[in-house]
């Protein structure tokens, strides 16, 4: 009893909660969802046993206590309609996020524009009967001057190594435990919280990847041997911050989900951008790469969180080669207003009507509720 007791809950909470909370973003694929998946899943079969557990003590005990056969005698449950999504209940967190992660990307598509460097994310509602494709967000590649420039920010950033040497390594995997400190995210609280943010991370992970491949940009270490990193430099595009996007994005859905979303909004904003900038620090990234991240997981944690709710978002954009101002290279500032146009490299459009999905609107409230005070 004690050793199925500890070993599921010890299992489940070391491979959950280290595997999804420290996984974050390029480690939240690999770290969050295989370390949470494949150790929540083994240590749901280590809680069913002991350490002197084999198969054919059960064998004999069925036998002693079975006796014949009698058939059907539990009723059986089958859900009508079909495809009810209070069914996800039911499930283990591994097959339920399968099931959230397919509806996410659900109706996502991108479009290129190989004649302006533009690539763009759009999305289609696929139950309706007619759909119609909705551009959500556009990334315009940053020119080669651009990038060239932008070198000496990442040299110069450098003198921070020493100050940020540990925030950096413990943000490799991304930055979810930096975020739980602050909204005070616990995995024995707010199950279904961390459900919805790997659900989110998984979204972001399929996205930039996507945008990086299509934009195939260049690391620092690339451009001169001087950058020498302090850690290594991930085998993908620099351009945008996966990093970066990663933290906007879930300081966008905490900042929606929390009843008081706002109260943290300063902090949560602060940390976003520090997140990005350490990872410039660190000699992987370009400023230009965080500030196209900014974007993007804005974005995508807008879009994320009406697929939940069924709200309205804003077309936005991002064009890199426009990242400069007075004919100079410029740093990434997230006091900069992604908002208003103002910037010229930062773009918002109209707003655009967004269905909600039940899978998603499902787990959202069970979220949600997490976050309410007991009456």
């Amino acid at each position: 009893m004690s050793g199925g007791m500890s070993g599921g809950m010890s299992g489940g909470m070391s491979g959950g909660m280290s595997g999804g909370m420290s996984g974050g973003m390029s480690g939240g694929m690999s770290g969050g969802m295989s370390g949470g998946m494949s150790g929540g899943m083994s240590s749901a079969l280590a809680g069913m046993t002991t350490p002197w557990f084999n198969p054919a003590a059960l064998i004999l005990s069925r036998a002693a206590l079975a006796g014949p056969f009698k058939g059907d005698t539990l009723p059986i449950d089958l859900p009508a309609p079909i495809d009810k999504a209070s069914r996800l209940s039911r499930w283990a967190p591994a097959p339920r996020l399968l099931v959230c992660n397919l509806e996410a990307l659900s109706g996502l598509a991108f479009v290129d524009d190989p004649a302006h460097d533009e690539l763009a994310l759009a999305f289609a509602d696929l139950s309706a009967d007619q759909p119609v494709r909705q551009p959500l967000v556009a990334l315009r590649r940053p020119t080669e001057a651009i990038f060239k420039e932008q070198l000496e920010f990442v040299s110069l950033y450098a003198d921070l190594r020493d100050d940020r040497g540990g925030e950096i390594l413990a943000q490799i995997g991304g930055g979810l435990d930096f975020l739980a400190s602050v909204v005070a995210l616990t995995s024995h609280r707010h199950k279904y919280t961390l459900e919805l943010i790997d659900m989110a991370i998984a979204l972001g992970l399929h996205v930039k990847m996507r945008f990086k491949h299509a934009f195939a940009c260049q690391r620092p270490i690339d451009l001169s041997p001087q950058i020498q990193p302090m850690i290594p430099t991930p085998g993908h595009g620099s351009w945008p911050s996966g990093h970066a996007s990663e933290a906007y994005l879930l300081i966008t859905i905490l900042q929606a989900l929390l009843p008081d979303g706002h109260v943290y909004m300063e902090q949560l904003e602060r940390l976003a951008a520090r997140i990005a900038v350490n990872r410039t620090v660190a000699g992987l990234h370009f400023p230009v790469d965080s500030a196209a991240g900014r974007l993007l997981g804005t974005a995508l944690g807008h879009f994320f969180v009406a697929r939940c709710k069924g709200i309205d978002v804003h077309e936005r954009g991002f064009d890199g080669s426009k990242f400069r101002k007075d004919g100079a290279a410029i740093d990434f500032d997230p006091r900069v207003s992604i908002s208003d146009g103002s910037s010229g490299y930062y773009q918002i459009g109209r707003t655009i009507p967004i269905a909600a999905s039940s899978i998603l609107s499902y787990m959202w409230e069970k979220a949600a509720a997490e976050w309410k005070l007991s009456t």
